[in-house]
């Protein structure tokens, strides 16, 4: 609300309904509340002049508070450290610089009342919430270095003296009130490109920001630049939505948002338990502040875990949506684990079939300190199981020998100090591992994580600890609601006295009943794979791609019935393309980007197997996978270490139906059939934000 150009009725509807509500909100809380105005002065807010961007008497009063063995000249020589010693001038580097220091705490040469040498100093009491001070200040002013102009962020929140929240008020009159705040904020931190219009180093400090208009909220981090990945705080917890004092109506989002995050208890939670960086292979950095759903769920699997009296009391089912951020809710559970003296050295085994998921958890793991030990094989697991060690194990399933698995497990560990999570927990293939863990380590508690949870789920791992599900993510923003469509394909028999003739000559030998048994076996996947059929459907494909897909710059994804369905696919694709081409040359009423349909690729992406067929093992190369998934993934015009976007198109019998995320693919084909959890994988594998996704049958 820094603009003098804002029309007098929109300033003051922003003052009364938005900005009014969070601070009495705040005040409630128990937060200090400094509400200013345009004429304030920098002692106001504890500054001797408007280029300080930190409340120094506030730090230096509560290092003293809170390690009162301090001595002034000390005191000094730590607040040089979140002043004077940034590693550069990057804005991330040194808001990395600055979360470490307050997560990991300093030291000074020696406590001068005990003798104690290099003893720690915090600059937060994280256990002792009445031990830090927490102030509020509605319209505070900082200059923009080598200017005489300043920027007014409309609510800075400081813990200790440290300014660890901003927020960026709108009216809802404003016609897109997040967008202009979120921008708002990019200027304040000087994130647009240009120079001279903002001040990085209050953002040095910042822990997450936050854009509102009331009814709407959003929380994102520094590195948060588009309104698609804000994210709401749509549950107060441990709150509940009936505490919020909203009247006769539902509490708006504004209120949640505060109640949540903003909770004193929360906040320092948040700080230490759920924000971490992270680096991508490109080596971006992104700064991650967990999400509601994550915070409840791992609140209330370490309530179970403290709680429980036996092993079945400590374990139960998180039941997240996909692309909810299960591998993040893992590591953040054994983040809030470690917290606590009595599961401080537990062991935690990951139990995953996924190799995308075991690359996360590896770089997340490392990201907030923690080093995953991978079990490739069941004897490096039952040595690793074996161990007393506070080890964090990743048992990789697809890479065990069935035979192995088939061995029962003699007692490996009797402790009650382990705990393990399953990855997608209702998948088949766990069963025999999950029976050899019940016997190897028969004290451990278990936490399955699913998307997609059925009844053995629950038979298997107990009641629910929390949940959250697709329509939750819809109703946040997360995920979009898909378009299905059903398609036909003509498949009568134009024979079919001669074909009943044939039969019964063929298999004269046969009784009725087994004649029934044989007319039953294989006749759909026959169907699905004739290549007449799968000829057919291709052509219909390609015109709809072409059509609706194609010129927006998006991809497909096709998947069939079996690995040779899926080859023949890619043939009748090809052939279909390339007719499709020769038509739009000569004539092409709908400007359909030529250059780049010639360009286009397909590929067929399946598992391979010791026997198979030439034109199966063709498709069956891992590394040429990674290459296949690599330029799918990218945009058409897109390159990336020497692979371009050209695929367009991929086929798969099932390897990418799960635990993929692709947001330039717009629609899927299905040709087979797909119920139970590999439905609901296959739903929310289409439903990214970035897109409106459609789903095709194909029967």
């Amino acid at each position: 609300m820094t603009q003098t150009n804002i029309p007098p009725h929109i300033k003051l509807d922003e003052r009364n309904h938005v900005e009014k509500p969070l601070l009495d909100q705040l005040d409630g809380l128990g937060w200090e509340i400094i509400d200013l105005d345009n004429k304030q002065h920098p002692a106001d807010t504890f500054r001797e002049t408007f280029t300080e961007v930190m409340m120094l008497p506030v730090l230096r009063e509560q290092l003293k508070v809170i390690n009162d063995w301090l001595e002034d000249d000390q005191v000094e020589e730590v607040v040089k450290q979140l002043t004077a010693s940034f590693p550069g001038s990057g804005l991330i580097e040194n808001n990395r610089h600055v979360l470490n220091l307050l997560l990991e705490n300093t030291s000074i040469s020696e406590n001068r009342k005990t003798g104690e040498k290099s003893p720690t100093v915090c600059f937060i009491d994280f256990d002792h919430r009445e031990n830090n001070r927490f102030i509020a200040v509605c319209q505070f002013k900082v200059r923009i270095l080598g200017t005489e102009h300043h920027i007014i962020p409309d609510s800075v929140l400081f813990l200790n003296g440290l300014p660890v929240v901003v927020i960026e008020c709108k009216s809802p009159k404003v016609k897109e009130p997040m967008v202009e705040a979120i921008d708002q904020m990019l200027r304040y931190s000087e994130q647009r490109g240009a120079r001279g219009e903002g001040s990085a180093p209050l953002f040095y400090y910042n822990q997450f920001v936050v854009a509102t208009c009331r009814q709407q909220a959003k929380f994102g981090t520094i590195t948060t630049h588009s309104e698609r990945l804000f994210f709401r705080w749509a549950d107060p917890y441990p709150r509940t939505v009936e505490d919020l004092d909203h009247g006769a109506g539902a509490p708006n989002d504004q209120q949640r948002l505060v109640a949540g995050m903003l909770d004193r208890d929360n906040l320092l939670d948040l700080i230490r338990t759920f924000t971490l960086f992270s680096t991508n292979d490109k080596g971006e950095t992104t700064k991650i502040t967990g999400r509601y759903q994550q915070f409840r769920a791992v609140k209330l699997g370490v309530k179970r875990l403290l709680e429980g009296s036996n092993p079945r009391e400590r374990s139960g089912i998180i039941w997240h949506t996909q692309g909810s951020g299960k591998s993040l809710t893992m590591m953040f559970m054994v983040r809030e684990m470690y917290r606590h003296s009595s599961l401080s050295k537990w062991k935690v085994v990951f139990v995953t079939d996924r190799t995308q998921l075991e690359q996360q958890l590896s770089e997340t793991s490392q990201s907030i300190g923690f080093t995953v030990k991978v079990a490739d094989s069941i004897r490096t697991l039952k040595e690793l199981l074996r161990s007393d060690s506070s080890d964090l194990v990743m048992a990789m399933i697809h890479k065990f020998r069935e035979m192995d698995l088939t061995q029962t497990f003699p007692e490996l560990n009797p402790s009650p100090h382990i705990l393990v999570m399953t990855d997608e927990a209702h998948r088949s293939q766990y069963a025999m591992l999950g029976a050899n863990l019940d016997k190897g380590i028969p004290n451990a508690a278990r936490i399955g994580y699913t998307g997609t949870p059925i009844d053995k789920t629950e038979r298997v791992f107990g009641d629910y600890i929390d949940k959250y599900t697709m329509r939750q993510s819809i109703d946040d923003g997360v995920t979009l609601e898909i378009v299905y469509e059903g398609r036909t394909h003509n498949a009568e028999v134009t024979d079919q006295s001669g074909m009943d003739t044939a039969f019964a000559d063929v298999f004269s030998e046969y009784n009725l009943q087994e004649r029934l048994e044989i007319l039953g076996y294989g006749s759909r996947e026959a169907y699905l794979e004739a290549k007449s059929t799968i000829q057919a459907k291709a052509g219909d494909m390609v015109k709809h791609y072409l059509t609706h897909v194609f010129p927006n710059g998006h991809k497909a994804q096709v998947v069939a019935v079996s690995r040779e369905a899926a080859v023949r696919y890619k043939i009748y694709i090809d052939t279909a393309l390339t007719d499709a081409i020769a038509e739009l040359e000569k004539d092409n009423p709908n400007r359909i980007g030529l250059e780049r349909l010639k360009k286009l690729q397909t590929d067929v992406i399946i598992s391979g197997g010791h026997n198979d067929l030439p034109h199966l093992k063709a498709y069956a190369d891992k590394s040429k996978h990674e290459a296949s998934i690599k330029s799918f993934k990218l945009p058409f015009e897109g390159e990336d270490e020497g692979v371009t976007g050209n695929i367009g198109i991929v086929i798969v019998r099932d390897m990418l139906l799960t635990g993929f995320d692709a947001p330039v693919e717009q629609v899927m084909y299905l040709d087979k059939v797909i119920v139970a959890h590999n439905l609901l994988q296959a739903i929310a594998s289409k439903s990214p934000t970035n897109a409106s996704r459609k789903m095709f049958s194909m029967p």
